[in-house]
C-alpha cells in the first residue's frame, strides 16, 4: 500500500503511536540530570576507553520516571548512568566502537547522593553543565518517510510541515531528550537494523554492510531493539553531538526486562 494523502499518513502515525517520556531540563532538584558529575556507587569505577575516562552524559532514575507514567518494558526502580567517548570519535556503525560508551545500572539505590570527583584525563571541554531533569508523558510517532511507502510528491510542502509538527510539536522549545518510544531520527530511521548488524560484528559505515551475507541470518533480530534514551544536542548543557546531532542509546527488549544494560548500543546521527 502506498500512502498518498496527509490524512492517511496521519492516521497511520496515530495508530502506531507509542508512549514515551520527554526529559525536560529544569531547576528543581532531582536525582535525574544531564551533565555535571555522576553519583557513582562506591563499587562502581568511572568507565574508560583506550586509557581515557569517558565523558559523563546523564543519569536517570526509573522511580522518578514511573511516578509520571509507565513506559512499557522499562523498570520501575533502579538508576542508569550514561557515558560516551569524550572526543566523540565513534558513531556506532563500526563493531570496533563498542566500549566507547557505557551504561551503568544501580539496582540497590543508595541514599548517598554525593557526586563523584571528576577523574584526571577528562578534558574540561567535555565536562557538561549540570541540568536537573523532570519527565513529561508524550506520544511518539513513527517516521512515515522510512517505515511505510509514501508518495512524497502527492503532498504539498505545507502538508508535510503539518505531519512534521505532529511528530515534533510535543517537544516545544525544549531539546528532544526522550526515554522510550520512537526516535526522532536526524538521518535515516533504520537504527534498529544498524544496531543489530554492528553489535554482531557487521560494519555498517558504508552500503557493503547491508549487503553482507550475514544480514539474512541476523535481520530478524532488529525487532528486539528498542530506544532506551535519546540525547539531543543541548546548548544550555554545552552538549553538541557532531553538527547539532543526537545520540541514540538502544537496548534489546529482553535485556531491558532483565535490567541488563551491559550490551546497550549507541548511534550518533547529525546533519
Amino acid at each position: 500500500m502506498i500512502y498518498n494523502t496527509k490524512d492517511s499518513i496521519a492516521q497511520w502515525m496515530k495508530e502506531g503511536a507509542k508512549p514515551a517520556l520527554h526529559a525536560i531540563t529544569g531547576e528543581s532538584k532531582t536525582w535525574s540530570k544531564i551533565g555535571g558529575s555522576p553519583n557513582l556507587e562506591k563499587s562502581q569505577s568511572w568507565p574508560t576507553w583506550k586509557g581515557k575516562p569517558l565523558s559523563f552524559l546523564a543519569q536517570l532514575d526509573f522511580s522518578e520516571m514511573a511516578a509520571v507514567a509507565s513506559v512499557p518494558d522499562f523498570p520501575k526502580t533502579g538508576r542508569i548512568l550514561f557515558f560516551y567517548d569524550q572526543e566523540q570519535s565513534t558513531w556506532g556503525f563500526d563493531p570496533k566502537d563498542e566500549g566507547s560508551w557505557r551504561v551503568l545500572f544501580q539496582n540497590n539505590v543508595s541514599s548517598d547522593d554525593t557526586s563523584t570527583d571528576l577523574p584526571r584525563g577528562l578534558d574540561e571541554n567535555y565536562i557538561y553543565i549540570e541540568r536537573p531533569i523532570g519527565f513529561h508523558l508524550i506520544q511518539s510517532y513513527p517516521d512515515s518517510l522510512s517505515r511505510i511507502k509514501t508518495d512524497y510528491k502527492a503532498l504539498s510542502e505545507s502538508e508535510w510541515d503539518e505531519l512534521i509538527e505532529m511528530k515534533m510539536g510535543c517537544y516545544g522549545e525544549q531539546p528532544k531528550h526522550q526515554i522510550g518510544g520512537y526516535p526522532c531520527a536526524v538521518q535515516d530511521d533504520s537504527m534498529e537494523l544498524e544496531c543489530q548488524l554492528a553489535s554482531n560484528g557487521v560494519y555498517c559505515g558504508d552500503p557493503s554492510g547491508y549487503k553482507d551475507p550475514r544480514r539474512q541470518a541476523l535481520e530478524h533480530g532488529k525487532d528486539d531493539w528498542i530506544l532506551l534514551f535519546q540525547l539531543d544536542s543541548d546548548d544550555d548543557a554545552g552538549m553538541m553531538w557532531g553538527d547539532a546531532g543526537t545520540l541514540y542509546f538502544w537496548i534489546r527488549r529482553q535485556e531491558l526486562l532483565l535490567s541488563d544494560f551491559s550490551k546497550v548500543w549507541m548511534i550518533l546521527q547529525c546533519g
